[in-house]
């Protein structure tokens, strides 16, 4: 499972149990926020919502994010997948340069949260992404840039995946943008924010 995570950013695992589930966590780190994501056509939040969800990145202190298929819904909710670094590769240096210096908003659910992130930024020889088109502030959006960078992941090649019940999905949440399809009845996900390096002294509110 980790070397297809460093070399995809992501792994489908089909049909697993919750024990199977318990163990999988373990080798991912610690879990740091757990969320029923329930497709309710009256939320007002997009995660838990029916509605089309854009391509984004959670809380950057989640490095994985694991998803385990309670029910899936008759129709949609598909799960999109695009990988940062191919999209990352076709800007020019200078593109790159100016896409670290564009922030974006970020819900402080932990202490530990800064108000916002850049876009990209390297730490210790790796890129770490950050990203959600709704959380960028409006003079970014704005930019060539960043309106480059939203068409490159608009038309970049996406992986879907339609999970089936007790089916596993996890990915290196600061490399795969993910988004998923229009949700068509019942739909229930369970979702684990995991980091193998920290483990939050305490939450401030819970937010999905």
């Amino acid at each position: 499972m980790k070397d297809e995570l460093a070399e995809k950013g992501f792994c489908h695992i089909p049909n697993k149990s919750d024990v199977e589930l318990t163990e999988i966590l373990s080798q991912l780190g610690h879990v740091i926020n757990e969320t029923d994501v329930i497709a309710n056509s009256e939320s007002k939040s997009l995660v838990t919502s029916d509605k089309y969800l854009d391509f984004h990145t959670d809380n950057h202190l989640a490095k994985y994010i694991l998803w385990h298929c309670k029910k899936q819904a008759e129709k949609g909710g598909q799960s999109m997948l695009c990988d940062a670094e191919k999209v990352y590769a076709e800007l020019t240096e200078e593109e790159k340069l100016a896409l670290s210096k564009i922030h974006v908003y970020e819900h402080k659910m932990f202490p530990e949260n800064r108000n916002s992130n850049p876009i990209v930024r390297e730490v210790d020889g790796q890129h770490k992404f950050y990203y959600s088109f709704w959380l960028a502030r409006e003079k970014y959006r704005e930019l060539p840039v960043f309106e480059k960078w939203r068409d490159l992941i608009q038309t970049a090649s996406h992986v879907k995946i339609r999970l089936e019940e007790n089916d596993i999905l996890v990915i290196d949440n600061h490399r795969i943008f993910h988004g998923r399809t229009e949700i068509i009845g019942e739909r229930n996900l369970k979702r684990y924010w995991l980091n193998p390096d920290f483990e939050p002294t305490k939450t401030l509110y819970s937010r999905t």
